[in-house]
């Protein structure tokens, strides 16, 4: 298919194959993600939505493709120069991914004890003007088994955007989640990404809910993206899979 038009691309993923356990992944993947956008993959269970979250992470490499980052290759690159890379981006796993042991607050400052030199006064005030916009302060002290899945995906948010990264990802970020949960974390989503202008790209199931949160969605289907098209309207400009999912 061809690319999505645009002028600002900040990942691509190009003619990506990929085989697994005997079978094959992604055969010829190729997408686009804009800056300052959102793009939602979408896609049948099983096709490697979050594999590609994986290229992308440098967590996994294709067996043929390129993965670039703003115009340079993620390929070949050592693990120490993976890491820097990877301080580029706020991930929201599936399920929060929460430290059991460790307080809300705790969980949030983690990446600014392990990857910063600021002063436990710097931290102090850094998570806790994430919490306050995350509508958790008061939750601070609480643990994750303590909260709501709702509230441990706010907290999970608010944890990714510690180093201030150009790019979130989301990997199922609603999993197991009620509709009126749901519906408030995309209206966090939203919210969030408006005022920080993050690239961010979101791989969910949650067909139609999801679509509101975003600026494109891109259809994995067969190993292949199948379509790119605007998340607003989607319904009238949906084709194959996606086409048939909401005919349901």
């Amino acid at each position: 298919m061809p690319p999505m038009v645009t002028s600002d691309i900040i990942i691509e993923l190009k003619g990506i194959d990929k085989t697994l356990g005997g079978l094959k992944v992604h055969s010829n993947l190729n997408l686009q993600i804009e800056k300052g956008k959102t793009t939602i993959i979408v896609g049948p269970s099983g096709v490697g939505k979050s594999v590609m979250l994986k290229y992308i992470l440098g967590f996994m490499v294709p067996d043929a493709g390129e993965v670039l980052l703003e115009g340079k290759s993620l390929l070949g690159l050592s693990e120490r120069a993976m890491k820097k890379i990877r301080t580029r981006f706020g991930v929201v796993f599936q399920g929060a991914a929460l430290f059991d042991s460790l307080t809300v607050f705790e969980n949030v400052a983690l990446p600014l004890v392990e990857k910063t030199q600021k002063t436990k006064s710097e931290i102090e005030d850094q998570v806790m003007h994430y919490l306050k916009q995350m509508r958790i302060a008061d939750d601070r002290h609480k643990m994750p088994a303590e909260l709501s899945g709702g509230m441990q995906r706010r907290v999970a948010l608010a944890r990714a955007l510690q180093l201030s990264p150009g790019i979130v990802i989301f990997d199922e970020p609603t999993t197991g989640l009620d509709p009126e949960t749901s519906e408030n974390i995309y209206d966090l989503f939203i919210e969030t990404q408006e005022r920080l202008k993050y690239t961010a790209l979101i791989v969910s199931h949650d067909i139609p809910r999801i679509f509101r949160a975003g600026d494109f969605l891109a259809v994995l289907h067969e190993g292949a993206i199948e379509s790119i098209i605007p998340a607003k309207g989607a319904r009238s400009k949906a084709k194959g899979w996606l086409k048939r999912m909401l005919e349901v």
